[in-house]
């Protein structure tokens, strides 16, 4: 890769087995138990036969027992209650009381709900894993609270299986133990209540689904502009954790290519689901791979698989068994995902740089699974999720050194993106919570624009019009959308911000502590020129001297209106001078100003408009526990009413791009920091979150009292939330929805041209990589 560091040898050990038939059909029938839909369905009965062994089964019919369960499940299965759906479930549950009557069989629920703790905790959080991914056997300690806030479609999502359970196990021992028409007239009622408040729960849902671009007939291929396509899926990559991992390779990439930053994943945002959207281009329910269990094998439109196969050229997908299920051993070099996490990006890479030796093809699609497999084990929330993330850095940085020297990177375009982020608890993903869109999507080599970047919408199903498109070939024929060939779209526009930044300091009676903080913020920037402001909010001391004798420049208020008041001073003199970035930062010395550069950074490359320095991501020296608890509490009741996270929501470091200067607004003088960041968020501007160090004041006080601060503060932010909420969805009625399964146009109902076989792993699948040189470590 040009400008790319020296490499140097390292030896290592990894697992180049291919995943053989039992595993595969392990790892299918793992999904019964893993997904949330058929383990709603299976477990209820399950637990029933279990009680029976047991002496706790219902009195009466084991059968009637066994066909309640069974209808109840298979009712409430259809419905998935998504995300905050889930308090409609919850209520379901509770109406639906004096209708089952639980109570009559305590033991059976508890025990079922046992039973459940001890699948999710023991057998999958702390066996399945340890002998799959070599987590500690200690690791169910720490899965059982990812459980508890888990938010995908999968049987770790606790606050949906729990209520399904109990009233399946419920409507089961009614009909046992009184199997009358009066029972059968209250099993209906309850789950045509379930039924009624599910479909209510969808139809709210509704609106946080990806609008699919639309099919269109495709014209004539135009000529090639790369000889090879690479791409890079990093398997359930957080967008935001990556942004804030040491990954300067990647970093690369987006600096010399062209980074999108508006990509969404396919509906529902799984595995096998995504990556069967990305390489037809068409929709779950046109494909017809609609979760990671597979009834049916084979995906149901031509792939860019077969339009290569048509044309004479090859394609390659390196990846492990999930893939095969849509694509067939004649298109996966499938990997075992039996081994340890810190391995198996390793035998990826090893088994995608022997099939460059042994085949050179012109498409290789590259699945590294590492970070969603540490995502899952230990949260993305944790510390080493953001070491994973380096790792995988550093595998990209390995791939793409062996392509270099192999010349493979000349005339070539490189891809990395995600097939879909991940979010809460377990690494989840499926449901579209926070952190699973929008998805990485960076273009390098042949087609890229270097150093811009594109903010229009646009989605994963497009990642099959844009191999088509660099490639020189027809698109698949239910393909949707417009390639993202950079250099044809012109949408995409230069990421550097440009112009001069301001750095706006707030003090009042500040005298100790505001020198340093402006002795230490630089004269320059993510290329930016730095011009400081300080606002004297009414100080009585030598604070307005200070600044100057600095030669900053002071706006004065004459007395004391609030830190509010006078960050929105600030705010209005970057907007009214045409500053084409600001960074704020108080001025009690708490906040480093040698981190101005990361702070700004996101804004200046045009990541983002509005960025938080985050002392919960980052050092904290000497934070109270009394005010880190408090910071924690008010940062997630923010992010309750935003539907994201935030650690961090009261920090005192934020910057802000030309676009949120003019869409901010501080709505009282007390404080800021809520408030700021819900009205920006009424405009659709979300905020990006870096790691900062923070060390308590030495000198002076925080004016912070916590009953005034909630006194003035708490209505200032409901009032807010409010009227952000309100224009969000004034916004959102303009658009235009479209339906989960929409069609957009009519693609053909074509179905899978034949060529991509699903058969069963032999020999395409089945190659060792023993002869593979060890991989290659590139030095950042």
């Amino acid at each position: 890769m040009p400008g790319m560091p020296g490499t140097q040898q390292r030896p290592a050990r990894f697992d180049q087995r291919p995943a053989r038939l039992a595993e595969i059909w392990a790892a299918r029938a793992w999904n019964v138990f893993n997904e949330g839909r058929p383990f709603s369905v299976v477990y209820p009965p399950l637990a029933l036969l279990a009680a029976a062994a047991l002496g706790l089964a219902p009195g009466g019919s084991l059968g009637l027992a066994l066909l309640g369960a069974l209808t109840s499940s298979l009712v409430l299965s259809r419905f998935a209650f998504p995300l905050r759906g889930r308090a409609l479930l919850w209520l379901a549950a509770l109406a639906s009381v004096p209708l089952l009557e639980p109570w009559r069989a305590p033991s059976l629920l508890a025990g079922a709900l046992a039973g459940y703790a001890f699948f999710t905790v023991v057998v999958w959080g702390s066996v399945y894993y340890r002998l799959r991914t070599g987590a500690p056997w200690s690791n169910g300690l720490r899965f059982w609270r990812l459980v508890l806030t888990n938010s995908d479609p999968t049987s770790g999502n606790a606050l949906e299986q729990i209520p399904k359970l109990l009233i399946a196990l419920s409507a089961a021992t009614l009909l046992a133990e009184q199997p009358t028409g009066e029972t059968i007239v209250r099993l209906a009622a309850a789950l045509a209540l379930a039924a009624a408040l599910g479909a209510l729960a969808a139809r709210a849902f509704r609106k946080r689904l990806p609008r699919y671009p639309e099919w269109r007939a495709a014209g004539s291929p135009g000529p090639p502009l790369s000889r090879r396509v690479y791409v890079i899926v990093v398997d359930g990559c957080n967008r935001g954790r990556l942004w804030q991992a040491d990954a300067p390779v990647v970093d690369r990439l987006a600096r010399e290519g062209t980074e999108y930053l508006n990509v969404e994943p396919a509906y529902p945002a799984r595995t096998v689901v995504c990556f069967s959207s990305m390489l037809t281009g068409a929709t779950p329910a046109e494909h017809g791979m609609r979760s990671n269990f597979a009834p049916r094998l084979g995906v149901r439109r031509e792939s860019v698989f077969d339009v290569l196969g048509r044309h004479g050229r090859s394609g390659r997908l390196v990846g492990i068994a999930h893939l095969l299920d849509p694509f067939g051993e004649q298109v996966v070099r499938s990997v075992t995902s039996v081994q340890p996490t810190a391995e198996i990006d390793r035998s990826l890479t090893a088994e995608a740089r022997r099939v460059v030796e042994e085949e050179d093809p012109d498409l290789l699609v590259l699945q590294l699974l590492a970070a969603d497999q540490l995502g899952h084990v230990r949260g993305v929330r944790s510390r080493e999720y953001l070491d994973q993330l380096a790792e995988t850095d550093r595998r990209v940085s390995e791939f793409l050194s062996f392509l270099e020297r192999r010349g493979r990177l000349d005339d070539a375009t490189v891809i990395l993106m995600a097939d879909h982020g991940q979010g809460r608890g377990i690494g989840g993903h499926g449901h579209l919570d926070w952190g699973e869109r929008p998805v990485p999507f960076v273009v390098w080599g042949e087609g890229a624009v270097p150093g811009a970047v594109s903010r229009e919408p646009r989605s994963v199903l497009e990642l099959a019009a844009t191999i088509a498109r660099l490639l020189g070939l027809p698109e698949p024929e239910a393909a949707r959308g417009r390639p993202l060939v950079p250099i044809e779209d012109p949408r995409v526009e230069p990421a550097a911000a440009g112009g001069r930044c301001l750095a706006i300091v707030v003090a009042r009676d500040e005298e100790a502590a505001v020198g340093p903080v402006l002795a230490g913020i630089p004269s320059e920037a993510c290329g930016l020129p730095v011009d400081v402001l300080l606002v004297d909010d009414g100080s009585r001391d030598a604070t307005a001297e200070i600044a100057r004798a600095h030669d900053a420049r002071v706006h004065s208020h004459p007395v004391s209106r609030g830190l509010g008041a006078a960050l929105r001073s600030g705010l209005q003199i970057a907007r009214d001078e045409g500053y084409s970035a600001a960074v704020y930062i108080d001025g009690d010395s708490e906040y480093d100003p040698a981190d101005f550069a990361r702070v700004l950074e996101p804004v200046a490359r045009g990541r983002a408009d509005y960025v938080l320095g985050s002392r919960f991501l980052g050092r904290r020296d000497g934070m109270s526990r009394h005010r880190a608890l408090a910071n924690r509490a008010t940062s997630a009741a923010l992010g309750f009413l935003m539907q994201t996270v935030t650690s961090d929501g009261q920090t005192g470091y934020r910057a802000f791009s030309a676009r949120s200067l003019a869409a901010a607004r501080i709505a009282h003088d007390y404080n800021y920091a809520q408030v700021l960041t819900l009205s920006l968020w009424g405009h659709g501007i979300e905020p990006v979150e870096v790691p900062i160090g923070y060390s308590r004041r030495t000198t002076g006080r925080s004016f912070v009292r916590y009953p005034e601060y909630l006194a003035r503060v708490a209505p200032a932010v409901w009032r807010e939330w409010r009227a952000a909420r309100a224009s969000r969805r004034t916004t959102a009625a303009s658009a235009t929805p479209i339906a989960p399964a929409s069609q957009n146009g009519h693609p053909p109902s074509l179905v899978n041209s034949g060529r991509t076989s699903v058969s069963g792993p032999n020999g395409a699948s089945g190659r060792s990589a023993a002869s593979e040189p060890p991989p290659q470590r590139t030095s950042a």
